[in-house]
């Protein structure tokens, strides 16, 4: 028996071993072929299932991607956060967009880990924008999905999560659909949380709203005109800070690169409309430092106090704000 259990042993390292080959010399198809065949004997580790990941997404083969992380999750073993990301990213490959998001909302309302909730978010609004686009190009969509819009008569916010009200304003915006008009007026006046008061900021303007409206954020109270506000996109943090900071990033802490999007890209949210107290180099420093000191990565960046505390100050706001 002993001589049987370690052939076996010795099968699976040399099985492993060729796996590990195939993939270095790129033979994809017949490194799937195998790893199925190798599982089917033994458990594989997490590099292994990497490859495989990698050897499918190489395939286009997406479909099976979603199967196996689909088994993997169901089975309660190995790395949850990795086969859930590899999950919504080939969900993602297929136009189920809804889905994704119908994940990642379950997800965001769980107690899960700061960067496995960048993440979710990142991949939650690759979806969204996909969506948008989809709109765009099919101009009787919203005409179609009129009998699928909620009555706002029906919506009572004080029984609705944080997460909830925020999903639905940036659904909201999305739409552009100007029958919600009366009741986002309404609920400006009622609502601080800020970044849902950033989404029901952007509906208004995405309905080219042409009044002043009073919303509250940072301890006053601010009249801005909506149409005259710029998108999100085009917000200094996002139009010419974060390009910069990822530009070094990519270079000196590639890892960080998709939590270091979605921490300004936060903070942006949060921010909106206001503009910046400080320039977009000091910014780019500022972003820098932060980030390179989380990861205990030596550099020479060294920002004006000011702007390092609002950065910290930010991402306490980010990181408290209840879900």
């Amino acid at each position: 028996m002993a001589d049987k259990i370690t052939t076996h042993q010795r099968f699976l390292k040399k099985a492993e071993k060729d796996l590990v080959q195939l993939f270095k010399d790129s033979e994809f198809k017949t490194f799937t072929e195998r790893y199925y065949h190798y599982i089917g004997m033994g458990t594989a580790d997490i590099r292994l299932e990497e490859m495989f990941y990698e050897s499918l997404d190489a395939l286009g083969e997406y479909e099976k991607v979603t199967d196996y992380a689909l088994m993997k999750l169901n089975e309660g073993g190995g790395d949850y956060e990795m086969h859930m990301l590899e999950l919504l990213k080939a969900l993602i490959q297929q136009e189920r967009y809804y889905e994704v998001i119908n994940f990642s909302d379950h997800l965001m309302e769980e107690n899960i880990p700061q960067g496995f909730r960048i993440d979710v978010a990142g991949l939650r609004h690759q979806a969204k924008k996909s969506i948008d686009e989809k709109r765009r190009d099919s101009a009787d969509l919203t005409e179609d999905k009129k009998s699928d819009e909620p009555d706002t008569a029906d919506i009572d916010l004080d029984n609705m999560s944080h997460q909830a009200i925020l999903r639905m304003f940036s659904t909201f915006a999305d739409e552009k659909n100007d029958k919600y008009e009366d009741f986002v007026l309404d609920a400006l006046q009622k609502i601080n949380d800020k970044d849902i008061v950033t989404f029901m900021l952007l509906y208004l303007k995405e309905i080219g709203y042409d009044s002043k409206v009073k919303h509250y954020k940072f301890g006053q109270a601010v009249e801005v005109n909506p149409s005259e506000l710029p998108v999100l996109e085009e917000v200094t943090l996002i139009n010419e800070v974060e390009p910069e900071v990822l530009d070094v990033l990519e270079s000196q802490a590639p890892q960080i690169v998709s939590e270091a999007t979605l921490l300004m890209t936060s903070h942006a949210i949060f921010n909106y409309p206001k503009p910046l107290d400080f320039s977009s180099d000091e910014m780019i420093e500022g972003y820098l430092e932060y980030i390179l000191d989380l990861l205990n990565v030596d550099h020479s960046y060294s920002a004006d106090d000011r702007v390092y505390e609002w950065i910290v100050e930010m991402e306490q706001i980010v990181t408290s704000t209840k879900t």
